[in-house]
């Protein structure tokens, strides 16, 4: 447990760490994902674990209250401040005190996205021994951050942004206990100005109580003027004015996260999606525009790749728009989820290969015959140059072949 300890003075603790919970009876949200959480707790069963959601919504202190209820050795780490010798070091003290006396150890590893792939495997040797329980906590989506060794060796859980009635029951609680007076207009403030975000609830209720409720108010207000909106919702506007083909809110926007150090990865990842879901086949080339960003600016880095992500994003906002595939595979999608999957055409299993028909043998590279049992439409053509032309195309083959 030593390992958080970041405060050598116990007075100096900001209250927000001070004030962590130690179990799960005062730790307040997340209540979907922390049912898998409590199944293991009452089990005793602890498995590595990816937590994933937005800053100051719980991931490291549920990763000590595990800890403790568990009575595991607890080391942290945060991939920000070390490397593999770390890890290196980490494993042989594990090693040695599962030998001693049978203690597991939990590795908390903050921000393990900031780990680039190869740094990753430095624990899979670890993780398949099971010389540590880990307990990932990232910001990123896993599923584009991590390793796909690390995730097969471990449960996602997500948590979500607090919301209003959580920072509430959070506030409350580390005021009463720690003497603090607010009132009604006190506890709606700050829970208006914390947007989901625990830590910084308590850092505003800290500040407030060192202070007065106006001064505080006066010195964020003036402060906002200057700081950028959470990091999730400038993504989401960069991506929206994509949409509305807005060029130059989509470079503002950009700049926005750049400057306030956003990791050019994510913002790069998030531009492959963009090409797929809102151009589509409006121009096919956007993909590659955004995968060639993807890989250049992996290679590249700050600040150059700068220049990279801001050409991607104005060739996206200038391109025109089709969401048409996007459409197509949630139509299909939920339609499995709904009424099942359909039993393969024999024609088209591997046992049925002697009566399908190859299209390449036939003109057009093209030939009718029955591809689903039960015929479905999920996907529409939209009104571009693209797609207009391949629906053209496709009219007058199978309306040539329907005539022979």
């Amino acid at each position: 447990m030593q390992q958080l300890g970041i405060y050598a003075n116990e007075d100096k603790k900001p209250l927000a760490f001070s004030s962590r919970p130690e179990n799960l009876d005062d730790f307040y949200g997340q209540e979907k994902s922390l049912a898998i959480i409590k199944k293991m707790l009452e089990k005793k069963e602890l498995v590595n674990l990816v937590i994933y959601g937005p800053s100051g919504v719980g991931k490291t202190t549920i990763a000590r209250i595990i800890a403790k209820k568990m009575n595991y050795n607890f080391e942290y780490l945060n991939a920000t401040k070390v490397g593999t010798n770390s890890i290196k070091e980490l494993s042989n003290r594990a090693r040695d005190l599962k030998n001693l006396n049978g203690t597991k150890t939990i590795l908390l590893f903050d921000e393990i996205h900031r780990f680039n792939k190869a740094q990753q495997d430095s624990l899979l040797e670890d993780l398949e021994e099971q010389n540590l329980i880990l307990i990932a906590t990232t910001t990123e989506n896993p599923y584009y951050a991590l390793n796909k060794a690390i995730l097969s060796r471990c449960i996602v859980v997500e948590f979500k942004k607090l919301d209003d009635d959580s920072i509430r029951k959070i506030v409350r609680n580390v005021s009463e206990k720690n003497g603090i007076k607010i009132d009604d207009k006190t506890l709606d403030y700050i829970t208006h100005i914390s947007q989901g975000d625990a830590r910084y609830s308590l850092n505003i209720l800290e500040l407030i109580q060192k202070t007065d409720l106006e001064s505080v108010k006066n010195g964020i207000e003036i402060q906002n003027r200057y700081s950028v909106s959470d990091k999730y919702d400038r993504i989401s506007a960069m991506i929206k004015s994509i949409r509305g083909s807005d060029v130059d809110a989509s470079i503002y926007w950009l700049a926005s996260m750049l400057v306030s150090n956003e990791d050019p990865m994510y913002i790069a990842r998030r531009l492959v999606i963009s090409a797929s879901e809102d151009i589509g086949l409006a121009n096919p080339n956007a993909l590659n525009m955004a995968v060639s960003c993807m890989n250049a600016v992996e290679k590249i880095g700050m600040p150059e790749a700068r220049i990279i992500l801001s050409e991607c994003i104005t060739y996206l906002a200038l391109s025109p728009k089709s969401n048409s595939t996007y459409l197509a595979i949630n139509k299909a999608m939920e339609d499995i989820m709904q009424n099942g999957c359909q039993e393969v055409p024999f024609h088209l299993t591997k046992n049925g290969k002697d009566s399908y028909l190859y299209p390449h043998s036939y003109d057009n590279h093209y030939i009718k015959q029955d591809y689903m049992k039960k015929k479905k439409k999920y996907y529409d053509y939209d009104n571009n140059k693209y797609e207009i032309g391949f629906m053209q195309y496709w009219k007058k083959v199978k309306g040539e072949n329907d005539r022979e």
